[in-house]
């Protein structure tokens, strides 16, 4: 009985960390949307480390952000409530469209409970980052087919100030830590406008419409065999990816956390063929032919993975996937 009644308390012990561990995710998340902010970061990935700015502001006019790089290039984001603006003085270029692009931090989903089937959740303690005390919550996947992640949490206000993206064995893979953070005070309206004007630049604008219905234009042509266990299938659009093609098939696939990206278009040439793998950082990808088209998975997630992948993809039709 004593073995009984230890077990029952180290399962009950094990279900209230965990309950921890998701409210300081849950309240880290509502931080990182409500508080006013501007910080100063590092970002290490694929061996690059770029240091970038962040200002943030919630209040009655909706949201607001401004993300801007402090090292090479003068890469800008900006953000509210409507419409997403990047400027790229690289290839001189904007684009503006209604989706969040991809940032150094990641999304925390809703549903914690369904995350929890495929991961960890845990309290690691204390920890001191940027000036402030912080808890460290850690976050690994119950099997070697997406990376794991940990977040350090100032323990007064909630603020997101280091994250890392951990590989199968733990190392960090990726990795954001402040190293300034000033929360809470009022930021200039001024202080959002872009230091560069996109003035000369190309401009590339997402429309807000939808092109005219066409048969089955909603339903791929392509099906995906093999996923992690808790991925599904969150988006789909058919797009065109180079001009001499016709369009591509993307395919979105979640866990809540980790995406991963299945492209599939009909190749106009044998030597623009992508087979094998190819990686940077923490992004990998791999490249498969089938049935004379181009099969392209990427995503945050280990080599291996994106291999299941492609090599469960294959044709539902023997119809085009898409017009040209």
């Amino acid at each position: 009985m004593k073995w009984l009644f230890a077990g029952l308390l180290a399962v009950a012990g094990q279900a209230v960390a965990q309950e921890d561990a998701q409210r300081w995710l849950e309240e880290m998340s509502a931080a990182l949307e409500t508080l006013t902010y501007d910080g100063t970061f590092v970002y290490l990935h694929g061996n690059k480390l770029d240091a970038m700015r962040i200002l943030h502001r919630q209040d009655d006019s909706g949201e607001r952000e401004r993300l801007f790089s402090l090292t090479g290039s003068a890469r800008e984001v900006l953000r509210d409530d409507r419409v997403v603006t990047c400027i790229m003085p690289d290839n001189r270029s904007v684009m503006v469209g209604q989706s969040r692009p991809r940032q150094p931090f990641p999304v925390v989903p809703r549903d914690l409970d369904s995350l929890s089937r495929y991961y960890h959740l845990v309290d690691a303690g204390e920890d001191r980052m940027a000036g402030y005390m912080a808890r460290v919550i850690t976050v690994t996947p119950k099997d070697n087919l997406r990376y794991g992640y940990r977040f350090w949490i100032a323990a007064d206000t909630r603020m997101l100030l280091k994250f890392d993206l951990t590989d199968v064995d733990g190392s960090a893979i990726e990795q954001v830590m402040f190293t300034r953070m000033g929360i809470g005070k009022d930021i200039p309206a001024a202080d959002f406008n872009p230091s560069l004007t996109g003035d000369g630049y190309t401009w590339h604008r997402q429309e807000n419409g939808k092109p005219a219905a066409q048969p089955d234009a909603d339903k791929p042509g392509w099906a995906v065999g093999s996923v992690p266990a808790g991925f599904r299938l969150t988006g789909f659009q058919r797009q065109r990816l180079h001009k001499d093609n016709g369009n591509a098939e993307h395919l979105v696939f979640s866990d809540g956390l980790a995406t991963v990206s299945v492209y599939v278009e009909r190749l106009s040439s044998p030597a623009r063929a992508f087979e094998g793998s190819a990686s940077m950082g923490a992004m990998n990808a791999y490249g498969k032919l089938v049935d004379g088209y181009q099969v392209t998975v990427v995503g945050e997630v280990p080599p291996a993975t994106v291999k299941m992948i492609a090599h469960s993809v294959s044709r539902l039709s023997q119809e085009p996937v898409g017009p040209g």
